[in-house]
């Protein structure tokens, strides 16, 4: 290479942060103090500077300062900025050395270069609609750190992608990344930010989660190869990205498209203080998923690329499970609504709360392990012990935990909306009851992934709801379900039902309720959902269908999980009786191949051809 050199002409003031082309390398850095800005560079390791650079006076837009270099390999150096003899950040730093190893002190940052001859090869986003997509978070250190997670490549992003055939077995459409930047866990406190929300750089990912290697395998090399793996295996890769107070909207948008546009994410998680709307409205993130908790009202109508992220399914349905009064209405709701204008984020336990196993058996928070005198973490969990607190060996007990989760499982399954899967859930990961494992970097927050013949039972049920769900169409349908008779087929594609047919008894001492999908509305089966959430027996009479119905799942069936992996046909088909605390789903016989109504398409007209009659 030729002498390093830096230059005033071509420079660009965006995007923020360091951008290699062609061999040159673009800088640009957003400070808001006022000084001599200089940009030191050094070969890769060493302390003595390989050159200053001052930025050029002409070479600003407001804030913002901006030079080109060039004469040097950037895979070989690295570089940080000073200001009058002090260290300034570079917050937009996409590649950030000095934090390689988790949970030691950085010695000092320094910031690396992007690599530009990452090969994507044929990479394509795959763009799977709201109601197809099955979410799993997971994060990315305690997903695979735990010894039985069988991976050579523990607690990494490497490790990820040796599990991607369980995922992708399991029915997963997107992964959801749990803060995959550079955030900084060693707080100074003596505790370790597991988690990771507070200070970051988020615009690198994180050097603590790859594999040691060379200069070949730097943290954005290595993410690459990560999302692009996902996309050979048909999965999409969502990331978490937290945004503290101190960060303007400006670099929020540049961060997020940062993400889409270097490492072709398809999904990003918008959580901390931000503006989602700016977001929303944001042309170069039009082509991917944004999650928040909410986006200011309903200006986005026919955007459905946004999705509502809150707490409320997880709170209805838990209270529900447990058996808590008045819970009919919202019941409904959870279960028919898919979020309207927006997508819909459904979950039965999330990063902050009980896990699933957890949240049967645990009646309160257990967090002394975190040093905080059980201060922290939520004290509303809506769990229920199922009458023992902790690990038991009762068998009655250990069978009513694996009723609650199969029921808990269904009820994910078969509500419209997105499920999401917290990591390990799928066959009862515990916290030993802790409800806030932000500081456990210990088994206690890692996923274990042996848990004995329960974790099997569960896991057999769970996957067995999911492909249940991807088989019946009604469960996930395109635009929602009315409540309406909008094709003219003599009954709604949606209707609630109590323990009589057609009459719905809400009040606040029932626990009982049915729900029909009438399968015309989309070529597949009439399922009826019979819901008992009392401790005592109920009778419920069922209501007609053109055939005749076959039991596909019983959750009260403890010799068969629940399961009937050929629906059996019922020999009443008038009434049932229903256990206490279980849930039934029957299936209309009678159906043609692929169990579509074989004159489906000859009587009935497409719901698209219906509502466009309508406006017109």
């Amino acid at each position: 290479m030729g002498k390093i050199k830096a230059e005033a002409i071509g420079g660009r003031p965006f995007p923020l942060g360091t951008r290699v082309e062609n061999g040159r390398v673009y800088v640009s850095v957003a400070v808001e103090k006022e000084g001599a800005l200089l940009f030191h560079l050094y070969k890769r390791g060493r302390e003595r500077e390989a050159g200053v650079f001052p930025f050029p006076e002409e070479c600003r837009l407001g804030n913002i300062r901006y030079l080109v270099l060039s004469g040097f390999e950037p895979a070989a150096y690295e570089y940080s900025l000073s200001m009058d003899g002090h260290p300034v950040e570079d917050v937009c730093a996409a590649v950030v050395r000095g934090r390689e190893k988790w949970g030691e002190p950085e010695g000092g940052i320094r910031y690396g270069f992007l690599r530009e001859d990452f090969d994507w090869g044929k990479d394509a986003f795959y763009g799977y609609s709201f109601e197809d997509t099955i979410l799993y978070r997971l994060h990315v250190r305690g997903f695979t750190k735990h010894p039985s997670s069988g991976v050579k490549q523990k607690g990494t992003f490497a490790g990820i992608v040796e599990k991607l055939p369980y995922l992708k077995t399991l029915g997963v459409t997107m992964t959801e990344l749990m803060l995959p930047d550079e955030f900084k866990e060693c707080t100074g406190s003596g505790k370790l930010n597991y988690w990771g929300y507070g200070p970051a750089y988020c615009f690198a990912p994180k050097a603590s989660y790859c594999v040691k290697g060379g200069r070949e395998k730097t943290p954005d090399i290595q993410f690459k190869e990560l999302v692009k793996a996902f996309h050979e295996n048909g999965m999409e890769l969502a990331v978490e990205l937290f945004f503290g107070q101190d960060m303007g909207t400006a670099l929020q948008l540049a961060c997020l498209r940062h993400w889409v546009q270097e490492y072709h994410v398809d999904g990003i998680h918008i959580s901390g203080n931000f503006d989602a709307r700016a977001a929303a409205e944001d042309p170069a993130l039009a082509g991917v998923k944004l999650f928040a908790g909410d986006f200011g009202g309903d200006a986005f109508s026919g955007k459905r690329r946004l999705a509502c992220y809150r707490e409320d399914f997880q709170t209805d349905m838990r209270r529900l499970l447990k058996g808590d009064e008045d819970m009919l209405h919202a019941a409904v709701y959870q279960m028919k609504e898919n979020g309207g204008v927006f997508g819909k984020v459904n979950f039965m336990a999330n990063t902050n709360g009980f896990t699933m196993a957890d949240m049967v058996s645990y009646d309160r928070k257990h967090n002394e392990a975190n040093g905080e005198q059980g201060k922290d973490g939520s004290d509303y969990n809506y769990s229920w012990n199922c009458g023992a607190e902790g690990p038991v060996r009762k068998k009655k007990i250990l069978e009513l935990r694996k009723k609650q989760l199969r029921n808990a499982w269904l009820l994910l399954a078969m509500a419209q909306g997105m499920p999401l899967i917290l990591a390990g859930d799928e066959f009862g990961n515990s916290q030993d009851g802790n409800n806030n494992v932000y500081c456990q970097d210990n088994p206690i927050g890692w996923v274990n992934w042996k848990q004995g013949r329960l974790g099997e039972e569960v896991f057999r049920f769970a996957s067995h709801m999911l492909k249940f769900r991807k088989e019946h169409p009604m469960l996930h349908k395109e635009g929602g379900l009315k409540g309406m008779d909008y094709l003219g087929v003599g009954c709604p594609d949606f209707s609630v039902h109590g323990e009589s047919p057609w009459y719905p008894q809400y009040e606040a001492y029932r626990r009982q309720l049915g729900l029909y999908y009438s399968g015309k509305f989309a070529e597949d089966e009439d399922i009826y959902l019979m819901l008992n959430m009392h401790w005592e027996p109920h009778t419920f009479s069922i209501p007609h269908t053109d055939g005749k119905w076959c039991l596909a799942v019983d959750t009260s069936r403890e010799d068969r999980n629940g399961i009937f992996e050929e629906p059996e046909l019922l020999s009443n088909q008038e009434t049932f009786e229903m256990e206490a605390r279980s849930i039934v789903v029957l299936l209309s016989e009678g159906r043609g191949g692929n169990g579509k109504k074989e004159t489906a398409k000859k009587d009935v007209r497409t719901e698209k051809e219906v509502l466009t009659e309508k406006e017109e």
